[in-house]
């Protein structure tokens, strides 16, 4: 098995990934270690809460694999007297764990054969891929990957396979950002710098919206248009102006469902709810906990549906 087989066979499932020697795990410290002086402290210890760049004990890691997988966004509708409201869910929320977990699956299956093995590693996707060649960074810092823009779900594994080549080039930008300020104009909130790759995480609509925090006093209502997340950078990006309006996943709650999910719901509850919970298992939202899927959405969708 050589890295360019695994590269085809994860191909043929529709998807696209990239192998550089794991020797680039210190590149990507670096590279996030450079960026620290420019990240918000309270933002940073976020990042740093979900990264993991020391590799398993049991695996000799000589190769990072990124993946990523297109993935529509996602177009919920709730009824609320009497009248439907549609909500878009973005790429990376619907079936998370189930993508990563069949990703990191397949590349066990590939690799099996031949002796070698994979694990999962909670790298920065996007720094990897895009140093990885397989995708570059907008001027709002989500990775573009050819065929599919930026609605792809991005997964990492480390493995035993050796690469034959080093296909890394380090962080790269769009060719088209360079004249184009289009995020940075509809970012209601300021987080899009305008110069270098740098992303005020702190303003950042998405960083407030998946907490269970009350939002700050300084976000504007009026922003708020998903039910995790935010789509405005992504939806007036020339680079995805063919993909904005596919819809991957759908469901529809009626009124009953629609207030629970206003009143606030958790697991528990939805053991006695089999409609609603099969709704949300259908949009693969089963795996969040409490906090997310039940005070944040509810937080989140009355602020969705209050907006003008």
């Amino acid at each position: 098995m050589t890295s360019d087989e695994l590269v085809h066979d994860l191909r043929s499932r529709g998807w696209r990934a990239a192998v550089v020697p794991g020797a680039r795990l210190a590149d990507l410290r670096r590279e996030i270690d450079e960026r620290r002086a420019d990240l918000d402290p309270a933002y940073l210890e976020i990042v740093d809460r979900n990264l993991e760049l020391e590799a398993p004990d049991a695996l000799r890691v000589r190769s990072l694999v990124v993946v990523a997988v297109p993935h529509a966004n996602a177009r919920v509708s709730f009824t609320i007297d009497g009248e439907s409201h549609a909500v878009p869910i973005p790429t990376t929320y619907c079936h998370h764990a189930e993508i990563h977990a069949e990703v990191t699956a397949a590349i066990v299956a590939s690799l099996a054969p031949a002796g070698l093995s994979a694990a999962p590693l909670s790298l920065p996707e996007k720094l990897l891929a895009v140093c990885a060649g397989l995708a570059r960074y907008g001027r709002n810092t989500i990775a573009y990957v050819d065929g599919c823009g930026s609605f792809c779900e991005l997964v990492a594994c480390v493995s035993d396979l050796a690469p034959e080549t080093d296909p890394w080039t380090g962080p790269r930008l769009l060719a088209r950002c360079e004249t184009c300020e289009a995020c940075r104009r509809a970012c209601p909130t300021g987080a899009i710098d305008a110069d270098g790759l740098v992303l005020r995480g702190e303003r950042c609509l998405t960083l407030h919206n998946e907490s269970d925090r009350p939002f700050p006093e300084w976000i504007d209502p009026a922003w708020h248009e998903c039910l995790w997340g935010c789509l405005r950078c992504q939806r007036c990006c020339p680079e995805d102006l063919a993909l904005r309006d596919e819809v991957g996943e759908t469901a529809s709650f009626d009124e009953r469902e629609s207030r629970l999910l206003l009143t606030g719901i958790d697991h528990a509850l939805l053991a006695a709810e089999p409609s609603l919970r099969g709704k949300l298992d259908a949009l693969g939202l089963l795996a969040y906990d409490d906090d997310f899927l039940g005070i944040a959405l509810s937080r989140n969708l009355k602020a969705a549906l209050a907006a003008p």
